[in-house]
């Protein structure tokens, strides 16, 4: 997938009251005025910033993850590119909280536009354009364009080498990883005290009516946490979903379906619109994958298909944590899917439904269809309404001269 133009609008553009909030204690520290913000990882669990730079004490490396993971959001990738100093600021606080020698930005080469502006604003910082500190020696690190590539034990190991354990997480390496639009409040909070009131999120895929020039994707900095999905689409002029589309919360591969009524929260990454799963006559068997959707949602998929259900298969790279979590051994490179195709074919399936990375994707993609096997992607109808190819992968292996 290419990078796509960003059209960008700000909350004030369609709210009449946007909120923002001082710090009471403007010459606290650092640490203590993150903490009063109520900033938390806004890029994925929510784990409260603070606690993850006083845990990450020691630590010689601060990665600013930069990856936009899933497909579709785009509004990470937008920010580096309007406000690439706000967040190598934020970096820059990250690094001396943690006493961290080495800052790097991770980054797919693709988004060529964010990468200017960070390179930009790295070579005004030099000349002493700021009036706040960035790191000269930021770095920038280039990530492959495949799915998970933001995944923190993926950015660990594609960026320092390392192959964390599924159940390790980066600080066994040396490293904290942080979503680009963590940083930049880290920098809102401490230079500017600003507690954290709004979110960016991309509201994508059937969006027609919203007169902005693009009815697929919109990016829309600082939405006021607390506001419902229907607050966000009214404002945009977005046509109320109708009975038969589905309203994703986040993206299309680690999201989940919601409502109109539910509410934009300090992880909300989007709201993605989309037409009804096509149906599909089965038998269907499902393959669980770590990096993607839960069995429940790929079961609520197969159902909404109409298929029967025959089985359903781990990835062989999948494991379960001692807290039930699906973790992956190695994210993103998949050591091949053709047994689990072939015992759900002996078990009678038709077709499959999987959520795979782009790698595992490859590998299902190698053996399904010789096997006259229809596949799946649990993505598809959200890739489909945001106008971008859906998740297939095939390479022939070129042999060795």
């Amino acid at each position: 997938m290419t990078a796509r133009h960003h059209h960008v609008i700000r909350s004030t553009e369609l709210f009449a009251d946007v909120p923002t909030r001082t710090l009471t204690d403007t010459d606290a520290a650092p640490l203590a005025k993150i903490e009063e913000s109520g900033l938390v990882g806004m890029g994925g669990a929510g784990f409260p910033t603070y606690k993850k730079l006083k845990f990450g004490k020691g630590c010689t490396t601060v990665i600013a993850n930069a990856a936009e993971c899933e497909p579709l959001l785009e509004h990470n990738t937008a920010r580096v590119e309007t406000d690439p100093e706000k967040i190598l600021s934020g970096l820059t606080i990250a690094m001396r909280e943690v006493g961290a020698t080495r800052g790097i930005v991770a980054i797919k080469p693709k988004n060529a536009n964010a990468v200017r502006s960070l390179q930009a604003a790295l070579d005004a910082a030099a000349a002493g354009a700021y009036d706040f500190d960035i790191d000269p020696g930021i770095e920038i690190v280039f990530l492959k364009d495949r799915y998970p590539a933001g995944d923190e034990r993926a950015i660990v190991r594609d960026v320092l080498g390392t192959l964390l354990p599924p159940d390790a997480i980066p600080s066994a390496a040396g490293a904290v990883v942080m979503n680009v639009e963590s940083l930049m409040r880290v920098h809102n909070a401490v230079v500017e005290n600003l507690a954290v009131t709004t979110k960016d999120i991309t509201v994508a895929g059937h969006i027609d009516g919203s007169g902005y020039g693009d009815d697929i994707s919109l990016v829309v900095y600082d939405v006021p946490i607390g506001v419902t999905v229907r607050d966000v689409l009214d404002a945009l002029r977005v046509h109320e979903p109708t009975a038969d589309e589905q309203i994703m919360i986040g993206g299309p591969y680690m999201g989940h379906l919601g409502t109109l009524d539910d509410t934009i929260s300090k992880t909300c990454g989007g709201i993605i619109i989309a037409g009804p799963e096509l149906a599909d006559p089965g038998p269907m068997g499902i393959i669980v994958c770590a990096c993607g959707a839960s069995e429940e949602r790929l079961r609520a998929i197969v159902a909404a298909k109409g298929a029967p259900l025959v089985d359903v298969r781990l990835c062989k790279n999948a494991c379960r944590l001692a807290n039930g979590r699906l973790k992956c051994r190695n994210p993103g490179i998949c050591p091949g899917q053709a047994q689990n195709i072939i015992a759900l074919k002996k078990e009678g399936a038709q077709s499959v439904l999987i959520s795979h990375c782009t790698d595992c994707s490859n590998t299902v993609m190698q053996v399904a269809p010789k096997l006259g096997m229809r596949v799946h992607h649990a993505t598809d109808a959200f890739m489909r309404a945001g106008d971008e190819p859906i998740i297939r992968a095939f390479r022939k292996t070129v042999k060795a001269a």
